[in-house]
């Protein structure tokens, strides 16, 4: 490649908004992940599986509340019509947030739910309720080129939940410290967006319309119709992986299975998000003006498959010493775990900042079916295995590695159909 084409590489819109995402979201990481060995000799496995499983749930209730909608922002060609869009999303989390506190309440008044406490359920809608503002906020900011704001978030949502987590290990709060400190960080990094969106919301008063709002609701009905039950399959294969860990073996092995977990999405985290924010928002861009996206899919598979041959090499031959000597003696179990998950997850890597392609063009049926395969690919080995085996550590050694080749196989195919139908929907674009 010449000096010519890297400069204009360099200069071009693309890098310039990976550049300010990846600044935001790499000053967030670096908070996180310098805090984290610290907070790993403070907190037990067990603790920290309890602040896994809100995360989770949290998660879990923000990415349906909103039926999906806010996926949906950057595609209107009009502003004004992405704003009814914005405006619904909110509309209908409150709904769903209501019914969510309603079940709550029965679960508590009935007794059903006393496995937590009752902090535990308000903060579950507290949390909720924050993080939804932050994923229709950022869905905005992607689609107004907002980057900046984004990268904000990270930096305060990073800053905030972490020195919180910190500084509550010497009160000897446990797991509801860490559960709070995490209320606070989304609390604080959702305030910009919801400031946002009153001053969005005072721009487009005069452009409000029932009318239209259900028409845009039919024109991209496949977000709650086909990707909402794509983003509850994946959302609930994450609830169910930790509810099976929990139930057949224990929350110290959930906790040093999601510690590994987060830790091999790190180049995901730091690399990946950013990418694919600004893929979706610049795929959307030539699609919308019948333009061939292969060139940019092609550089963004190859960007993707140079940065994660490294890292997760280096943890595949290495993870258990490394989690060691970082993290404290506790945790070798989890770099264990990382040895076997790498290969699993760089293809993970590779493959996730894309999946928004078949949103893009047209293809949630097939991603929906792939999701429930992959799902399933998860949760039968859980399920079947220590039913028959037993619950030892050494059964989920095994059921670990079973899904993660597993895992891997199939990342590779989807990653290939992927690549099909965008070029194929791209055969007859310039």
């Amino acid at each position: 490649m010449d000096l010519n084409r890297i400069s204009s590489i360099v200069k071009g819109d693309f890098f310039k908004s990976f550049t300010v995402l990846m600044s935001g979201t790499l000053i967030a990481q670096i908070i996180g992940y310098a805090i984290a060995p610290i907070l790993t000799r403070l907190y037990t496995t067990e603790e920290m599986g309890e602040l896994g499983f809100y995360m989770r749930l949290t998660g879990f209730i923000a990415a349906i509340a909103t039926l999906r909608y806010e996926a949906a922002l950057p595609l209107p060609k009009k502003d004004e019509h992405s704003f009814l869009l914005y405006r619904f999303a909110y509309l209908i989390s409150m709904v769903v947030l209501i019914i969510v506190a309603i079940v709550f309440l029965f679960l508590i008044v009935s007794g059903i739910g006393n496995k937590f406490d009752w902090w535990f359920y308000l903060f579950t809608i507290l949390g909720t309720s924050f993080v939804i503002i932050i994923n229709v906020g950022t869905s905005w900011s992607v689609r107004m080129g907002q980057y900046p704001i984004i990268s904000r978030h990270k930096i305060v949502n990073s800053l905030v939940a972490n020195l919180l987590k910190w500084l509550f290990a010497f009160f000897h709060l446990s797991a509801f410290g860490l559960i709070l400190a995490t209320l606070f960080g989304y609390f604080l990094s959702s305030l910009e967006f919801a400031f946002n969106f009153k001053k969005i919301r005072s721009k487009f008063k005069g452009s409000i319309s029932n009318k239209k709002t259900r028409a845009l609701m039919l024109e991209h009905k496949e977000f709650p119709t086909l990707n909402l039950p794509h983003v509850f399959v994946d959302n609930g294969r994450d609830m169910l992986i930790a509810t099976l860990i929990f139930t057949y073996y224990s929350v110290g092995i959930y906790g040093s299975f999601n510690h590994s977990y987060t830790m091999l999405r790190i180049p995901l985290m730091l690399v990946g998000v950013a990418l694919g924010q600004v893929f979706y928002n610049k795929a959307s861009e030539l699609y919308n003006q019948n333009k061939s996206i292969m060139p940019l899919l092609t550089r963004m598979l190859l960007l993707l498959s140079a940065l994660s041959i490294v890292p997760f090499t280096i943890l595949f031959f290495y993870g258990e010493p490394i989690f060691i000597f970082i993290f404290g003696p506790n945790w070798g179990q989890a770099g264990a775990y990382s040895e076997t998950m790498s290969v699993w997850l760089l293809f993970n890597f590779i493959l996730s900042p894309i999946t928004a392609l078949p949103l893009i063009i047209g293809k949630q049926k097939i991603a929906f079916l792939f999701g429930i395969i992959s799902s399933l690919i998860q949760l039968l080995p859980l399920w079947l295995l220590p039913m028959n085996y037993g619950n030892s550590e050494e059964v989920f050694d095994f059921t670990l590695q079973i899904i993660s080749y597993a895992q891997a196989a199939w990342l590779v195919f989807t990653l290939f159909v992927f690549y099909s139908l965008a070029k194929k929907a791209s055969v007859n674009y310039s």
